[in-house]
């Protein structure tokens, strides 16, 4: 049987993909062991490229890359490892983590992993702000 998290991850890709966004932009605050990440981040989504503003400045953003998981299909492939690979992995349940898609897109709104001892292992993945379109203060 497939988990209620797993159930919700396919249900927000469905909502996200029939929405068709092309160009997006999200404010992201994320809490975590990952301490190059720790923070506050505007990124946007425009014309098939990620870009991270960091220090005043628009940066590309590769897929794979790192903060490429804070990216709409970066977060989808994010929570579907947690659920699938690292929790198992670990030996936590699903009752470690807690995720919440967003009603109308689907996009992860929110994700947070909480393991009692496991510090290395918890975080919060937090979407403040999403926007279809270039971000407005986009300049590449």
């Amino acid at each position: 049987m497939m988990s209620s998290n797993l159930q919700e991850l396919i249900a927000g890709i469905e909502r996200w993909r029939s929405r068709r966004v092309q160009d997006y932009w999200l404010h992201i605050a994320y809490i975590g062991a990952e301490l190059n990440r720790f923070g506050d981040h505007d990124l946007t989504f425009t014309q098939g490229r990620l870009w991270h503003l960091w220090e005043d400045e628009w940066h590309e953003i590769k897929a794979g890359s790192d903060y490429w998981l804070f990216s709409v299909p970066g977060a989808f492939a994010w929570a579907r490892d947690m659920l699938t690979k690292v929790l198992p992995a670990s030996g936590m349940g699903e009752d470690a983590i807690e995720l919440k898609f967003n009603p109308d897109y689907g996009y992860v709104e929110f994700m947070r992993v909480k393991a009692a001892k496991r510090d290395e292992h918890n975080f919060t993945f937090e979407v403040r702000a999403f926007g279809e379109g270039p971000h407005p203060d986009f300049e590449a």
